[in-house]
């Protein structure tokens, strides 16, 4: 079992709404550059910045326009839902580090995604810019069905996706492209563009009589693929259930599962963030509550390498 140790709780220097309070609820995505975190959030339009170091409260960066609703149901039906967050290189200067968020797809406003360039010293440099990629989505749809695309991971030229099963779609899958094929996507998202893909289908097993389903996923420096994945007690990808755990999981180079082992707190694990020193891979991990009211957690953790 993998031992999680709390480092600080995601609290806001600044709220988004008057009413809501000054931290981030439902992180969903984890990025880490140089001493900076960027944490999206799938309740908001924005995107956290914070330090790693120190409990200095988090800046927020507007993501997408608009407002949305205070209220729960109300603001769960308009939220963009943004799921991943994920360092891509930049696609007119591949040394040039990108930001890139994508929603869900689970619903047809959850698919918008967005991009932000990041200067040579990791902080944002610019305004993000918001792409429509419902022809993409729509592409996906027709591969895979029912969508709930929760994380993302580059490995040299390629580009990971992670589809995220529940109790009643128990399809938990990568969704292997070209970043090439990404950028062409990013770059002409009106276009009717269909990306040759490969689906790889994994079983997480079961906490609890439920599925364990990806939530996010990050790439070390060989090629794995580390990722968290969670059992929520849902047969919907639009309505929350009551989270049983949470595990991590390696997936290797040749896109076997060789490492899923289950963490020693009952929480939503939804966002990553991996490094390896020596013979152990280095985690930071951030939480989300389902319940605005409680702020999203960052935890690390240690796991020994499975290679």
């Amino acid at each position: 079992m993998i031992q999680l140790t709390e480092l600080k709780t995601l609290m806001l220097a600044q709220s988004t709404h008057i009413d809501r309070h000054p931290h981030l609820s439902a992180a969903s995505g984890l990025v880490q550059v140089g001493p900076w975190l960027y944490v999206i959030a799938d309740d908001e339009l924005h995107l956290g910045q914070f330090l790693l170091e120190g409990n200095e409260h988090g800046q927020l960066h507007r993501f997408f326009a608009g407002d949305l609703p205070f209220e729960h149901e109300e603001r769960k039906a308009e939220k963009p839902d943004i799921e991943v967050l994920t360092l891509i290189p930049g696609v007119a200067n591949p040394k040039q580090s990108v930001l890139l968020a994508l929603g869900s797809g689970s619903k047809k406003t959850r698919r918008r995604g967005a991009v932000v360039s990041l200067d040579h010293t990791g902080n944002i440099s610019g305004q993000a810019e918001m792409i429509d990629l419902s022809n993409f989505y729509d592409f996906l749809k027709q591969e895979i069905g029912k969508l709930n695309i929760e994380g993302a991971a580059v490995v040299q030229n390629q580009f990971f996706l992670f589809q995220r099963g529940n109790k009643k779609n128990k399809l938990n899958a990568s969704i292997r492209l070209s970043l090439d094929d990404l950028y062409k996507t990013l770059l002409a998202p009106e276009k009717n563009y269909q990306p040759h893909i490969h689906i790889t289908p994994y079983d997480l097993g079961y906490i609890d009589n439920v599925p364990l389903c990806f939530t996010d996923a990050t790439t070390l420096r060989n090629g794995d693929i580390v990722f968290t994945a969670s059992a929520e007690n849902t047969s919907d990808s639009y309505l929350d259930g009551q989270c049983m755990g949470s595990a991590i999981g390696v997936i290797n180079r040749g896109g076997d599962l060789v490492l899923l082992e289950p963490i020693d707190k009952t929480v939503k694990l939804e966002g990553i963030e991996a490094d390896e020193e020596g013979n152990n891979i280095e985690l930071l991990l951030v939480t989300d509550a389902d319940d605005a009211a409680h702020p999203a957690q960052l935890y690390s953790a240690s796991v020994k390498y499975p290679g």
